[in-house]
């Protein structure tokens, strides 16, 4: 899966350990948002990067609660809300060979 940018917002992931994921504005209009957050200090735009689904949670209707992501070697959780805002699937659907696919 790709991260891409929903409207003016994206993903960022934490400077701070351990991390994690956030919704935070674009660099563009991050200073017209909010006067005294600064996205840029605390969370790093990570829109485009690849990552890989390593576990998926499901409630007991066996619906997509979660997602445990690996971004450039780092493991995180994402609600499944959020990742169905930001997350690109790159897998050929009905492709089954897991080969790697044009994103």
């Amino acid at each position: 899966m790709v991260i891409v940018r929903s409207g003016s917002w994206t993903l960022g992931r934490s400077k701070k350990a351990p991390p994690y994921l956030r919704e935070c504005p674009v660099k563009e209009v991050e200073s017209h948002v909010h006067p005294r957050r600064h996205y840029g200090s605390m969370f790093e735009n990570i829109e485009g990067k690849v990552g890989l689904i390593v576990y998926v949670r499901e409630n007991r209707l066996k619906q997509p609660m979660g997602y445990r992501v690996l971004i450039e070697g780092l493991e995180m959780f994402c609600k499944s809300k959020v990742a169905n805002k930001y997350f690109k699937l790159v897998e050929t659907d009905g492709d089954e060979s897991r080969g790697s696919s044009a994103f």
